[in-house]
């Protein structure tokens, strides 16, 4: 294996990214962007990033996040991708870390640590006099994930750049296996995020894609996005984001595919998304520790198809993952059964399964349930922590305009065991889902707790 590996793997004249709208303070206009301009961009970044060792990427513009993380690298830093925005994550990622630094573009940052703003930058069109693509070591540490969280504390995720670019190429194959030339992609999902690093911001560097700037939230802003890019044109997100856009869409221009990640999908979600895009939908499963793993077209096939290069071990329940370009072995906490060598079924993870009136359920299925009612807008089951004390799964729903509790009971009653119908059923306007799309333990306890306050 070679020692190096360039920092970005495109042609000179290679769309790598598309300006939604121009960032004239810098001196962007609203247009392409070549292999050769980003190389210049990243140079002249490199040289204006203050003294430090790890840099808390905050761009929001997912372009200028790209260039803020290809200028760390060049210079030999290690990017950290904080779970959060906070200023009270980054002065604990700033403690954890000696010498770190910030680059944002407008982000609040935290008072007395070094930081750059990406807009204060010239981006001058004169191509960098070193603009030749900079060969990095495989053995430098690119950057540091963070687990979401979502069942406690972050945990630290160390990213060397062979794993990276070696990760992105199987990513490619299996993602985007009828790929043709250039496609043009919008994310809704952070750049921060594992998923949204891998899919919006890697293939951009070692793939045949181009990605857009921006990051849109809600549906018209999605549609509007997918409207300005040139074809063929694929779309990044969760089932969260594709849900409300699915209520939302009346028509829309045919899509060269999505990708979907971070939460549980239904099939039939899937098969609307299908339909409204005339394009396939593929469901990725993977965990910030190992990055993708898996793929599957879920409006027709519950089989995930397991990636190539990746070894799966199983003993005793558990299911433990390998790879050459991983650091180290990582247990999942997902339950695995193969069907054949390669393809397999999730069963839930090893930490849902519930005891209630002396039955046993998985807390997976039972919110795949949840998420198979039409008239739900997003929800979740769970069993509360102070279940010591407490003998039924509690449920916090959104529900469409014009949908009633009541009708959602008799969907759970007529398609679940009773023991495991939700007691009670909370309805609120919004659920306190993470940029990422997943919902953190300790944000749901929280809802929780101000709604059983308010009905005492």
């Amino acid at each position: 294996m070679s020692n190096t590996f360039p920092l970005v793997s495109r042609r000179p004249n290679d769309h790598i990214a598309y300006l939604t709208h121009p960032i004239e303070v810098i001196g962007l206009e609203h247009r392409l962007i070549s292999t050769t301009q980003f190389v210049t961009h990243v140079y002249q970044v490199a040289e204006c990033l203050p003294t430090g060792k790890y840099a808390i990427n905050l761009c929001e513009n997912r372009y200028l996040f790209l260039v803020g993380f290809c200028a760390a690298i060049l210079r030999g830093d290690v990017n950290l991708l904080p779970p959060n925005k906070n200023t009270a994550t980054q002065k604990e990622l700033s403690e954890d870390y000696y010498g770190c630094y910030i680059i944002h573009d407008g982000s609040d940052a935290v008072r007395g640590m070094p930081a750059i703003n990406i807009l204060s930058v010239s981006f001058a069109s004169d191509v960098h006099p070193q603009c030749s693509v900079p060969m990095i070591a495989n053995d430098q540490l690119a950057c540091i994930s963070f687990t979401s969280g979502s069942t406690g504390k972050s945990k630290p995720n160390l990213k060397y750049w062979h794993t990276l670019h070696r990760s992105s190429a199987i990513n490619y194959k299996f993602m985007m296996p009828d790929s043709p030339a250039t496609v043009y992609q919008l994310a809704t999902v952070p750049a921060q995020h594992m998923w949204g690093l891998e899919t919006s911001i890697l293939l951009s560097m070692f793939s045949d894609i181009c990605m857009s700037d921006a990051k849109p939230l809600f549906p018209q802003d999605i549609l509007a996005g997918l409207e300005m890019l040139p074809e063929p044109k694929m779309l990044i997100s969760t089932p969260v984001h594709l849900r409300a856009l699915c209520a939302s869409v009346e028509s829309a221009k045919p899509l060269h595919s999505v990708l979907c990640a971070t939460s549980p999908l239904t099939a039939e979600l899937a098969k609307e998304i299908e339909e409204a895009f005339s394009a396939p939908l593929r469901e990725v499963y993977g965990c910030s520790e190992v990055g993708s793993m898996a793929v599957r077209q879920t409006a027709v096939d519950n089989n995930w198809l397991k990636f190539d290069e990746l070894f799966f071990g199983q003993q005793a329940g558990t299911t433990t993952v390998t790879a050459e370009h991983l650091p180290e072995a990582t247990v999942l906490q997902d339950v695995i059964k193969f069907q054949t060598d390669n393809r397999f079924v999730l069963a839930g993870r090893t930490s849902d399964l519930v005891k209630i009136a002396g039955k046993r359920g998985s807390l997976f299925a039972i919110n795949q349930t949840l998420l198979r009612y039409k008239g739900l807008e997003d929800g979740i089951v769970f069993y509360p922590q102070e279940a010591n004390q407490v003998t039924r799964l509690v449920a916090i729903v959104a529900l469409k305009e014009g949908v009633e509790k009541a009708e959602l009971l008799a969907f759970l009653k007529q398609h679940l065991d009773s023991a495991f119908v939700p007691r009670p059923v909370y309805v609120v306007d919004v659920l306190p889902r993470e940029p990422n799309g997943k919902l953190l333990r300790k944000n749901v306890d929280a809802l929780h707790a101000s709604l059983r306050k308010s009905r005492i």
